[in-house]
């Protein structure tokens, strides 16, 4: 029987690059949003609800305390969130700018006009995201960052918005999505750079507004209702890989339907392994390259995905004539694979007129970049698996948001091999969204650390919001906290 072919098309043509329009908020497309929103969450993204939890159990919660500070003017103010899905922004979007009053009300705080906030976001995703994209994200407020040029004018508007702008900016200090959410892979600097940047302009224009940087840990529950789904997103995956038994015989679909049902942890542990076993077996055929590691145990396969993944960043570098930075760690490797693919596919001007041979071979850079990008798109999501995260916590099975996490990631891993990108995640499973406001973490109150070493300072609150993420992540967990809630 002839195997399914999977729907995504290469990009064989150069693309023209229109720069975005300048960052500027426009109330009647906040007003339409605002209509929007929640259809789009219930049936675009199939979300039940989202709820806003506070780790601290405040009696007022913190991110509705600290957004009334922010409008009386005694505090400059920086979300940092969570992004471990990829549907963050409009999550948040809506709970800033259409919940927020309504916790407030019930905290018994008065909150003035639409609260509404700026969202930092990765240039790259005007362009994935398409023209609606391109179109919306200037006139919402938010502001484009590269991840490795130079962007001098981008970093002084957002310095200029944390010090004097009317609304607070929200960004995600993983860099980009991180695919799991009850761990906390990598965390960027930038955040708590920012930070220490604001206090120390408020400090030498002798303005005494605090500056509080607040995280926001974003978690799926979701619904245990979908088994089913799940099943058959397993199934669907099976077979697509033509899944390994686990004796290590190659099983036909046909064959693994007729098996008996064995848990889904242990069928994932052998998706997992097969996906493995297939891109090493590509490496080694396309490139001649395999990783001299072996072994089916947990810490084996981790240092197998590991061992590929360097492979793979090393082809895409090749690819496109790039020399590995040698400081550079594997995200900021796939940033710059990334950046680059993306130069090249939209590499045309509108302004400019080229011949017809200068557009073949525009449309050849293109292709070429695109076939490249394959390897940054494996090791952008490759990065994030964890064999440990299927074996749960405490010696207990995983949860069933585990579960769902771990298909969802392979179904993603799946398509990518297969020329897919992040836009083409699952989003059939229902679930709510649960946000959790940590401890704000009180930057003027670090100034004299960060004048005697700023990059220990810098490190120091970076690992103090990780330790207050893993602490959000706890805190849902704990059926106790939960009751209270």
């Amino acid at each position: 029987m002839r195997s399914k072919r999977l729907p995504y098309t290469p990009i064989i043509k150069a693309r023209y690059c229109r720069p975005l329009k300048a960052s500027n908020i426009s109330p009647l497309v906040l007003r339409m949003l605002r209509f929007i929103s929640p259809f789009y969450l219930r049936f675009g993204l199939n979300f039940s609800s989202i709820e806003l939890l506070d780790a601290e159990r405040q009696t007022v919660n913190s991110l509705v305390s600290l957004w009334r500070d922010f409008q009386d003017g005694k505090t400059r103010l920086i979300l940092a969130f969570r992004h471990p899905y990829g549907d963050e922004p409009q999550v948040f979007s809506y709970l800033f700018d259409v919940l927020l009053k309504n916790r407030a009300r019930r905290d018994g705080v008065a909150l003035r006009g639409h609260p509404h906030a700026r969202f930092i976001h990765g240039y790259e995703v005007a362009l994935w995201g398409g023209p609606l994209i391109r179109w919306l994200l200037p006139r919402i407020g938010a502001v484009p960052v590269y991840h490795v040029k130079a962007d001098s004018a981008g970093i002084k508007a957002i310095r200029g918005i944390i010090r004097d702008g009317p609304h607070p900016i929200a960004l995600a200090p993983e860099g980009q999505v991180s695919y799991r959410s009850e761990t906390v892979p990598r965390l960027e600097a930038g955040c708590a750079q920012m930070g220490f940047w604001c206090a120390e302009e408020l400090e030498k224009d002798g303005r005494d507004e605090r500056v509080c940087i607040l995280p926001l840990s974003m978690h799926h529950e979701f619904d245990p209702r979908d088994e089913k789904k799940v099943e058959k997103m397993v199934r669907a995956l099976e077979a697509v890989c033509a899944a390994s038994s686990p004796d290590g015989q190659v099983l036909p679909a046909a064959a693994l339907h007729e098996q008996p049902a064995a848990p889904l942890h242990d069928r994932l542990e052998v998706l997992d392994l097969q996906m493995l076993a297939m891109a090493e077996d590509f490496y080694e055929r396309t490139y001649g390259k395999r990783a001299k590691v072996d072994g089916h145990d947990a810490q084996s396969r981790d240092a197998r995905w590991e061992a590929l993944r360097h492979i793979a960043l090393a082809e895409g570098e090749r690819a496109l004539g790039l020399t590995p930075h040698a400081a550079a760690d594997e995200i900021q490797r796939v940033y710059r694979l990334r950046q680059e693919c993306w130069d090249r596919i939209y590499s045309l001007d509108p302004a400019r007129k080229i011949s017809a041979l200068e557009r073949a071979y525009a449309d050849r850079r293109a292709g070429e970049a695109w076939f490249a990008m394959r390897h940054m798109e494996f090791v952008d999501i490759a990065y994030y698996l964890d064999s440990d995260y299927l074996a749960g916590t405490a010696g207990d099975p995983p949860s069933f948001n585990r579960i769902a996490e771990t298909v969802i990631n392979l179904t993603d891993l799946a398509a990518r091999f297969a020329g897919g990108n992040i836009s083409n995640r699952s989003a059939v499973l229902r679930k709510r969204a649960v946000v959790i406001a940590g401890k704000p973490i009180e930057i003027r109150e670090r100034m004299s650390a960060y004048k005697d070493n700023r990059k220990q300072a810098v490190d120091a609150v970076t690992a103090d919001m990780k330790q207050i993420f893993l602490d959000c992540a706890t805190a849902l967990r704990d059926k106790e906290l939960n009751d209270e809630y």
